[in-house]
């Protein structure tokens, strides 16, 4: 039986068969002849190569290594693993694996070798900037093109949903934790403050003042609630520049405020911050043109996380010494005996 008639010729002095079909068909495809000569490149594998000059007439083993089968050194192993499944990658190029198969081109034309993109193909296709046209129409690696732009898309979108509700989550935490008017934490946070410290297993000391306002019904009365409002935040802003970030200041409603001071017992320090805050609260504040004159007492008890107290127990010690500092003469603070 002879030798089918051949396509017209194309290529090296007419040795390789017409490629202009199989370019469309196979855009990944290479002819090589008997000595491993690169013949004909497709247009997709042309661009993995991204030569500045032509390759044809050069060596294809030079471009390409076989990896598996691992006895694939030469042309003549290519033509022995014919019709067998094998791995290459571009030499130029890491982290590609490639699926090939070689056939032999009829009448002794030199060896086919179809390249293909394994489960590299979304890395590939992103690295060499390929689209569908890279590919045969008949190709499913359009198709998977297509899933794996939608799947990228719900991706994203997924990723985007769960940013949105973390988002809101953590809003709806923090908004549970703080005092709308001031921005400082709330009763609800002062106790969970309270629990976390005391769950340490080394024993750590630490003050809480109880603070309230003197003569602040009279500015909600004379000057209004708005500036009763300017009067609560400006408190709230000498507190926190009278603690640490690893303190907590706390709103626990209307004019009364709650200072916990971690990491210390020690009533010398305390004194002088109870001290600055009373000063600062006692400086006229500016409202509308009008001075705003408030003062503040302060109750203090010293406890320690070995104590076992609740939240409400230490502010019952604090309320008590208030109280004391306010028959006092107010204006004062008083440690809890």
């Amino acid at each position: 039986m002879g030798c089918p008639a051949p396509l017209p010729a194309a290529g090296l002095a007419g040795d390789s068969v017409d490629n202009s079909a199989l370019d469309v068909l196979l855009p990944m495809h290479v002819q090589i002849d008997a000595k491993g000569r690169i013949m004909h490149i497709g247009p997709t594998f042309s661009k993995l190569l991204a030569q500045q000059s032509p390759v044809v007439g050069e060596l294809l083993l030079d471009y390409v290594r076989f990896c598996r089968p691992e006895s694939i050194k030469s042309v003549t192993d290519i033509v022995e693993k014919a019709g067998t499944p094998m791995t290459a990658q571009i030499k130029a190029q890491n982290g590609f694996d490639l699926k090939a198969v070689a056939v032999p081109v009829p009448c002794n034309k030199g060896i086919m070798i179809n390249f293909a993109f394994g489960t590299s193909l979304k890395k590939a296709v992103a690295h060499w900037q390929l689209n569908s046209k890279d590919f045969s129409a008949a190709d499913p690696t359009v198709e998977m093109l297509y899933v794996i732009e939608v799947q990228s898309a719900l991706l994203q979108e997924s990723r985007n949903l769960n940013d949105r509700l973390n988002g809101q989550k953590a809003a709806a935490e923090e908004q549970a934790y703080t005092d709308p008017l001031t921005g400082l934490s709330n009763r609800r946070a002062l106790d969970r403050y309270i629990k976390r410290m005391c769950r340490r297993r080394q024993r750590v000391g630490f003050a809480v003042f109880l603070i309230d306002l003197d003569h602040f019904k009279q500015v909600n009365d004379t000057l209004g609630h708005a500036a009763g409002d300017r009067v609560l935040r400006e408190v709230a802003e000498i507190l926190l520049n009278e603690s640490r970030p690893t303190d907590i200041v706390v709103r626990t409603g209307g004019d009364e405020f709650v200072l916990v001071i971690g990491d210390t017992d020690r009533t010398t320090p305390l004194k002088a911050i109870a001290e600055r805050i009373i000063r600062k609260i006692e400086h006229p504040i500016m409202w509308g043109g009008n001075e705003c004159k408030v003062g503040a007492s302060i109750g203090i008890v010293v406890c320690d996380t070995n104590s076992g107290s609740s939240v409400d127990t230490y502010l019952q010690a604090a309320d008590e010494s208030l109280y004391a500092a306010k028959k006092n003469g107010r204006g004062q603070f008083q440690f809890a005996s």
